[in-house]
């Protein structure tokens, strides 16, 4: 009964705080990348070509002389890219049926100059072309502009890794050249497209008018200011998108769609025939969950949201996210009360707050994207279906199990810890990469929530997300934020939590107690704690006739020696027992059976934690 008042008492407090928070902060997306492009899909050939301009405009304090585009296409283009070289693990098959690649064929400054025979790869990354370097004529001054004018090809390859083909299907990412970042003290973000990585870019307007034979239906980035409109076999449609930091679209001849309006959105579901359900489905949990996430992290400002399911064989397309625009995946078969359907579509959605509003460094702090993605997905679970929210729920067949459980499972299964702020090439295998940057981080800031209380730290996150919107938020971004509304001990704890490697267990390894001259129980419980955080826990005593006494320990040393004094003897010992560590290890050796006869031992681990585990590992393969 005291854990459920808690936990009505928490759910209370962060009812509270977010309906008291203010809108997010209203700072305006800056303008640094705008492009304006015409770009027709031959879908035949798998190609698009394309023309047009981008403005860009020095952000930095310091003059710049050079820049360094993305043309990521380019990781598909052979064996030998560093994409292909870096691969670990299953994350990507060896290598694409049918290659792809990045044509820059024109590019010249407003004026005329011809860019293109200085253009060079990186001579550090041999074999790879997924960064030019592109000298300039003239300095462009802080807060001054250039504007290049570009014609390109883009090959795409057979479906993988977020883009490519399947049949008439077409998920088109990463398909222009795209200018990297440039931090303030003048130095380019930028760097290979490596297997482990997603991407990193500025925002800006993106005015894109896209050419497409007119069987096909298309689903892209931005809302249709134009269009569509028959030009000759091609239809045309003209989207535009302000304050975005990258353009996608998908393109197939078998789409249908399903629209509804979700506030002040229009949200329009792209399926196959046959995936009906699996669209309603889509559209009943974001009615609830876009205004959860809305309450938690701020107003979603675009006017259109583009859900895609991709076809049987596109499933590479499957579980990504670009502005305005996600794609999915799931089995229509799938029963309502196993909710993979709606986890995916609520983690893909979340990505439009981590990563899309708020443009963190996805190569450099993978963390700051997936894993806090990967937490709020958690959090709007419950908000949506309740405390716990088990992904399966299915009470005749159980376990029901949830997101919480599958992300503490994950996080200690890891073997050999690294700092959660690792950057992404960092990872060696991809299965180090996700236990990391997505289970070992939700742990934390869950830890963080079951310790300080879920009103307090709903503030937390909505203080980052307010600082970082429109921004490209840093580790130190979200350190801040701690400090400001949960103080320095906290921010210590979280820079120890992901900027470090740990191990951290607590386990009763002892426990006894005898029966004194005058009638009393006396024993005592031997309580191991194995890592950095020294964090105060209950530890809960049960004797033989049912009764229950509580002591809170500092928790602060390798081993402690708690007494225990009672009129029965001792039953049981349990440290932690409401979960308010959910970054342990393990929590079978929380508790233990005190051994009363000889050959008595405690039981074994129940069933459903082992059914458990192996669901968690399954789950792993859902995708980003």
């Amino acid at each position: 009964m005291a854990a459920a008042l808690e936990t009505f008492g928490a759910l209370l407090a962060a009812s509270t705080v977010l309906a008291a928070a203010p809108v997010a902060s209203a700072q305006a997306a800056p303008r640094v990348a705008d492009y304006t492009l015409t770009a027709t899909l031959d879908p035949v050939a798998h190609v698009v070509d394309a023309e047009g301009t981008v403005r860009w405009t020095n952000p930095s304090a310091v003059p710049v002389r050079e820049l360094w585009l993305h043309t990521y296409l380019n990781a598909f283009a052979s064996e030998q890219t560093y994409f292909m070289r870096s691969r670990n693990g299953d994350a990507w098959p060896a290598h694409p049926p049918h290659w792809g690649r990045l044509e820059l064929r024109a590019l010249r400054t407003d004026d005329g100059a011809d860019l293109l025979p200085a253009v060079a790869t990186d001579p550090a990354v041999p074999d790879d072309a997924t960064q030019l370097r592109v000298p300039l004529p003239r300095e462009v001054a802080p807060g001054a502009s250039v504007t290049l004018r570009m014609s390109f090809r883009a090959v795409l390859p057979e479906a993988v890794a977020r883009t490519g083909w399947t049949g008439s299907f077409h998920m088109v990412g990463q398909w222009f050249p795209k200018v990297a970042v440039l931090e303030r003290d003048g130095t380019w973000a930028r760097f290979p497209f490596h297997a482990n990585s997603e991407f990193y870019a500025d925002y800006g307007r993106y005015d894109v008018r896209l050419r497409y034979p007119s069987t096909y239906s298309v689903g892209a980035t931005g809302a249709v200011v134009e269009g569509p409109a028959r030009v000759g076999a091609m239809t045309e449609e003209r989207r535009v998108a302000e304050g975005v930091h990258d353009f996608a679209f998908v393109a197939w001849d078998r789409f249908r769609h399903a629209d509804r309006r979700i506030g002040a959105v229009d949200v329009r579901v792209l399926h196959g025939a046959g995936d009906e359900r699996e669209a309603a489905r889509t559209l009943d949990v974001l009615g609830a969950a876009m205004p959860a996430f809305a309450r938690r992290f701020g107003p979603y400002p675009y006017p259109v949201l583009t859900v895609v399911l991709p076809p049987p064989g596109a499933e590479a397309a499957g579980g990504m996210e670009y502005p305005t625009l996600i794609t999915t995946g799931g089995a229509w078969w799938t029963p309502r009360r196993a909710r993979f359907v709606e986890y995916v579509t609520l983690h893909e959605y979340g990505h439009q707050y981590f990563y899309g509003l708020l443009g963190s460094d996805e190569h450099g702090h993978p963390f700051l994207d997936e894993g806090f993605c990967e937490y709020a997905t958690a959090r709007v679970m419950e908000d949506v279906y309740g405390p716990g929210a088990p992904l399966v729920d299915l009470p005749l067949l159980g376990p029901r199990f949830d997101v919480w459980a599958w992300e503490a499972l994950a996080s200690g299964a890891i073997a050999h810890a690294q700092p959660v702020d690792t950057p992404a090439p960092g990872f060696p295998t991809w299965e180090r990469y996700g236990a990391h940057v997505y289970a070992r981080t939700a742990v934390v800031l869950r830890t963080l929530e079951r310790r300080v209380g879920a009103g307090a730290f709903a503030a937390t996150m909505r203080a980052y997300a307010d600082a970082g919107r429109f921004g490209h938020p840093t580790p130190d971004t979200f350190y801040a934020a701690v400090r400001a509304t949960l103080g320095e001990r906290w921010e210590a704890f979280a820079r120890t939590a992901l900027a470090t490697p740990w191990t951290y267990n607590l386990a009763v390894t002892g426990a006894s107690s005898a029966r004194g001259a005058d009638g009393r129980w006396r024993g005592r419980a031997v309580i191991d704690r194995e890592g950095p955080f020294a964090l105060p826990v209950d530890v809960v005593f049960t004797d033989v006739r049912g009764g229950r006494v509580m002591v809170r320990i500092p928790n602060d040393r390798p081993t402690t020696v708690v007494p225990y004094e009672g009129g029965a003897e001792l039953a049981s010992v349990v440290v932690d027992p409401d979960d308010t560590l959910p970054l342990e290890v393990r929590r079978a050796d929380n508790a233990r059976v005190v051994v009363r006869r000889p050959g008595e031992v405690p039981p074994a681990l129940p069933l459903v934690m082992r059914l458990a585990y192996w669901a968690a590992l399954a789950l792993t393969e859902l995708g980003p």
